[in-house]
């Protein structure tokens, strides 16, 4: 026994109980919330860590005469913040590249914080303690953080010309990524 079935209807049906199944779309509000970085969340916070991040201070010639494995590059002060703990540690750039509008960055921490896989990086300027970006860096089995991310226009002129040897026109906040299910 053959039976006719209307392609359009069956479609129809099959949406219908998509629909029907489907969870409630987020509210606009709730989604420019979420995309709102963390220092306009909780600016207090962030002012805190930039007074901490501003008081570091590193002297070159001293950060220089540990280098560790070889490495070389200028030293970024560094704030690592896990909630209620903030430790401070130089961050040492041993990569940096700016190419089409990307920046590719490796960085190294002593000691290497083996329990924290990645981090969010904020990037803070070194004049005016701004957070100046944020993005991810993961951590290498090298013991090396790595992140890649689309820098504006006027940022990505700004740093092409520098190298690892060069002090840096920023400082890093440091805070564990948030875990991706």
């Amino acid at each position: 026994m053959k039976r006719e079935i209307d392609i359009e209807q069956l479609l129809r049906w099959r949406m219908e109980r998509a629909e029907a199944r489907a969870p409630l779309a987020p509210s606009a509000a709730y989604l420019l919330e979420i995309a709102r970085p963390w220092w306009e969340t909780w600016p207090e916070r962030f002012e805190s860590y930039a007074r901490q991040l501003g008081a570091i201070r590193i002297s070159y010639g001293y950060a220089m005469s540990e280098l560790h494995h070889g490495h070389t590059g200028y030293p970024v002060p560094t704030l690592i913040a896990r909630g209620d703990d903030e430790v401070e540690s130089p961050a040492r750039v041993l990569y940096m590249s700016v190419r089409d509008g990307r920046l590719r960055l490796r960085f190294q921490i002593e000691p290497i914080p083996r329990a924290d896989h990645s981090f969010e990086v904020t990037f803070v300027s070194e004049s005016g303690l701004r957070p100046i970006l944020s993005t991810n860096a993961v951590l290498s089995v090298d013991g090396e953080y790595r992140l890649d991310v689309e820098l504006p226009e006027e940022l990505a002129v700004t740093w092409e010309s520098l190298r690892v040897t060069d002090q840096m026109p920023f400082r890093f906040i440091l805070r564990p990524a948030p875990e991706v299910t």
